[in-house]
């Protein structure tokens, strides 16, 4: 069996693995490269496979990084069958479906080429069928199955065996600890290779503890100073917990009721399929719906679904709290709040995710002074606040931890999925606290698992 890493590869973004036997090639996700102009035209290039000998994807969850490149690869001839578990069939749809809305919008204002059209979109859909956890799937000499990761609603590692062969596993992003709503990452099975993400590969998160105290003080400051926060989140998962933890901080009564704003119809959509799949919650979210606790609301929220209603948001009274798209700040209804309100010293930027290079969202985390902005220079008074513990990515300690307590140790372990010194410093020390062989692969690298 070979593995040959088409995206991922000493970057965060653009997911993909194909798996190559005698007789079967199955991929393993068909991710967008995000975050720079460079990283975004190597969407365009071809694929370093024949699109049309792909006999199956499989996909782990629904952030663009790891789906948006699916009408593509549809345009390009693939016509198989897309698998992936129930919520994510249906989250991918919405997610891929904004995207191909973005890409419109671009083309019409700034005559920017489009990656894919509706119809590959729609025809990429059309393909994908949803799986339980834990149930096989066999095509051609290799079998695989989805086993829950933690990470984001519905999100899954995959575990694929060839007939009589070699075990490998693929990561897909391996969920932080107390994530809410979501149940805990699955151990590990015996493997003879694990590709394993390494986002956050050379650090440590915050405790839960500071997490919420975090939320609470930002709160309570832009209370104080008649202030607006903004929080920037991906759509999918990240406001969701947000909208949880805000919940929780309100009903214990440490957190009194703000003007808030859920700016993101992506998010609100996806809070509702979610509400579909009670039986993918964790203990404590089960036990708030059996008493009627409805987590995703609280006195004070108000969701904006139309760009009138958007815009509204502009005349509503100080203190408020803005939450939305898109989480890295590249595009979405949060730029015209950072340029209404960046240069604004009472403003407080919560950043609670992930951030690409060459994205907005970092150079506001690099603490740039001034930043473009939808072609606006727009200067930086607000404070920037960055915490890793809200991520749904684990950290280093995670990352190993997972590794160390599989049922039996894993013969060799590629870390991708991350910036280089991420992944080196997760390599580094899967090598030297667990004795495994580890390794960073490269772009369009092919290894042979045996």
């Amino acid at each position: 069996m070979n593995v040959t890493v088409h995206g991922a590869a000493r970057e965060v973004t653009g997911s993909c693995y194909r798996v190559e036997t005698a007789k079967t090639r199955l991929l393993v996700d068909c991710g967008m490269f995000q975050g720079s102009a460079y990283n975004d035209a190597k969407n365009f290039r071809e694929f370093g496979f024949d699109t049309k000998d792909v006999d199956a994807v499989a996909i782990t969850h629904t952030h663009l990084d790891h789906v948006g490149r699916l009408p593509k690869l549809v345009k390009e001839g693939f016509r198989k069958t897309i698998y992936l578990t129930k919520p994510t069939k249906e989250l991918a749809r919405i997610v891929l479906a904004d995207a191909e809305k973005i890409m419109e919008e671009e083309f019409e204002r700034e005559y920017r080429p489009k990656l894919y059209e509706r119809t590959h979109m729609e025809r990429a859909c059309e393909l994908m069928r949803g799986v339980d956890y834990s149930r096989w799937v066999t095509v051609g000499d290799l079998r695989f199955r989805f086993r829950d990761a933690g990470h984001v609603f519905g999100s899954a590692f995959v575990e694929v065996e060839q007939r009589g062969g070699a075990r490998v596993v693929f990561s897909g992003d391996i969920g932080n600890i107390d994530v809410p709503i979501l149940r805990p990452t699955a151990q590990i099975g015996s493997s003879d290779a694990v590709f394993i993400e390494s986002t956050y590969g050379d650090r440590i998160h915050e405790d839960e503890r500071t997490r919420m105290n975090t939320l609470r003080q930002a709160v309570l400051t832009t209370v104080k100073n008649g202030g607006v926060l903004i929080v920037p989140a991906f759509a999918v998962e990240r406001t969701q917990d947000l909208l949880y933890f805000m919940n929780h901080l309100v009903e214990e009564g440490s957190m009194h009721p703000v003007n808030t704003y859920l700016d993101s119809p992506m998010a609100i959509r996806v809070a509702e399929v979610m509400k579909h799949y009670p039986e993918y919650y964790d203990r404590d979210a089960l036990r708030l719906v059996s008493v009627g606790d409805d987590f995703f609301d609280f006195p004070g929220l108000r969701t904006t679904m139309t760009k009138e209603e958007s815009k509204s948001i502009n005349e509503a009274p100080k203190p408020k709290i803005i939450i939305a798209g898109a989480g890295m700040m590249n595009g979405g209804r949060i730029q015209h709040h950072l340029i209404r309100y960046l240069s604004d010293r009472k403003t407080t930027v919560l950043i609670i995710g992930y951030q690409a290079e060459g994205t907005l969202g970092r150079k506001l985390y690099n603490g740039e002074k001034r930043v473009r902005i939808l072609g606006e220079s727009v200067d930086v008074r607000a404070s920037i606040i960055s915490i890793g513990a809200f991520s749904a990515h684990g950290d280093q300690r995670k990352l190993v931890n997972w590794i160390k307590h599989g049922k039996a140790p894993a013969k060799r372990v590629y870390c991708t999925h991350g910036e280089e010194h991420a992944a080196v410093a997760l390599a580094t020390r899967i090598n030297e606290e667990l004795g495994i062989p580890a390794d960073v692969p490269r772009f369009e690298e092919t290894v042979a698992v045996e």
